[in-house]
């Protein structure tokens, strides 16, 4: 029966192009909300000038002004004490403007930068310092 099994295991691994061996970071699917992580991305605010790129670990947010400097480098995830949920290693997804219904947003983020993590939870940054303020998840 044993044999059966682990003939069953490597059968279904090699069809969807698993290895049984692997160590890749554990997923969990949700509707409307999972997507994996692109990679490094940047968002270039228009009325500033500044950059801020997500680096390759999906963690970091470096802002750099529009003549090449270093403004400031932060891990949002880690500075706002965020607990894993939904995702092993939360990554960053996508980072740029707000998109806010109704009145919009509270005059505080209205030009604050909006991420969004592959767990669903999301918030803004304060471009002058990279503070982050949690905003939910769903």
């Amino acid at each position: 029966m044993n044999l059966l099994r682990t003939f069953a295991v490597l059968l279904s691994a090699a069809m969807f192009g698993l290895s049984p061996t692997a160590s890749a970071q554990k997923t969990v699917t949700f509707i409307d909300s999972w997507h994996d992580f692109p990679g490094p991305q940047v968002y270039r605010d228009a009325h500033t000038g500044t950059a801020f790129y997500v680096e390759s670990d999906g963690r970091h947010v470096a802002a750099i002004s529009r003549d090449g400097k270093l403004l400031w480098v932060r891990d949002p995830f880690k500075d706002a004490h965020l607990e894993p949920y939904r995702t092993d290693h939360a990554q960053i997804i996508s980072i740029g403007p707000g998109t806010w219904w109704g009145e919009g947003p509270p005059r505080k983020f209205r030009e604050w930068v909006v991420i969004t993590f592959n767990s669903s939870q999301f918030g803004a940054l304060n471009p002058r310092n990279g503070d982050f303020q949690f905003l939910g998840q769903n």
